[in-house]
């Protein structure tokens, strides 16, 4: 397999530098998928968008040392991330690849995972299908993926204080509707699809380590980072309405997902 050119993407600096803080709000999110999935001991595991590799760390305590990781993302820095935290790991593979074209072979995966990594395919039901192409008889996928903007306080709130709500990219939010999971993944060829909605609330600590955190990833980041001159105003008004919500040493705001599973295949159907 050919690696893909790299990635010229702002966003992938920001989401490696501020790893540890990205992973104390999603994780608790992460962990809430995975559990729906249920990866056992010995089986091969797909991460889709694994990010600076948290997900491959609990993944590897699902699988333990007779399984296999396999870690895909596309974006280079929070790749060097991944790569250093999993090196230690032999059962784990990270690899720099678009998970749409992905060419592992046919049926050699048991379970596909995905932290917020689903959402971003150009053509889903290709991706999805490739994917359910990969899982062997039996197999399964879980992931979790936002619902909409105005669920989730986690973005919608800092965007809000800003004032920036016309500038937001829907792009994070394109599974907002369970109808429209439903209908991709059906039409990728999958069956017993369950799709559960939660809401958490999450914090990357006080509303300084916040302000870090909104500033440079999710909605109110990429409005940022592609109109830097923003900032000298946004960030105040953000770091005010944090602050005010600060209890405890902590700001917590809330997370709107979707928790998905689906089978490759009528015959892998069982209560989770």
């Amino acid at each position: 397999m050919t690696a893909p050119p790299t990635v010229q993407d702002p966003g992938d600096q920001a989401r490696a530098e501020l790893a540890e803080l990205i992973d104390l709000q999603m994780s608790p999110l992460g962990l809430i998928a995975m559990d729906a999935l249920a990866p056992a001991s010995g089986q091969t595991v797909l991460d889709v968008g694994c990010g600076a590799g948290e997900s491959l760390l609990q993944l590897v305590d699902r699988v333990g040392p007779a399984g296999c990781v396999i870690g895909v993302d596309i974006a280079p820095r929070v790749l060097a991330v991944a790569r250093a935290r999993t090196a230690h790991l032999p059962q784990v593979t990270v690899l720099q690849r678009d998970a749409a074209g992905l060419t592992l072979p046919d049926q050699s995966i048991d379970c596909i995972f995905s932290r917020f990594g689903m959402m971003f395919f150009a053509h889903p039901i290709v991706a999805f299908a490739n994917m359910r192409r990969m899982l062997k008889h039996g197999g399964r996928i879980g992931f979790v993926c936002w619902r909409s903007m105005r669920e989730n306080e986690l973005d919608f709130g800092p965007v809000e204080a800003a004032g920036l709500g016309a500038m937001v990219d829907s792009t994070p939010f394109s599974f907002e509707s369970a109808d429209t999971i439903d209908q991709l993944l059906r039409a990728a060829g999958f069956h017993d699809i369950t799709i559960t909605a939660n809401d958490s609330r999450v914090s990357s600590g006080d509303a300084d380590a916040m302000v870090k955190v909104v500033t440079r990833v999710g909605a109110l980041g990429k409005i940022l980072r592609e109109a830097p001159a923003l900032l000298p105003e946004a960030e105040p008004l953000v770091r005010a309405a944090l602050s005010a919500r600060e209890q405890g040493g902590k700001v917590s705001l809330r997370a709107a997902t979707w928790i998905v599973t689906a089978a490759a295949d009528e015959s892998s159907r069982r209560k989770i």
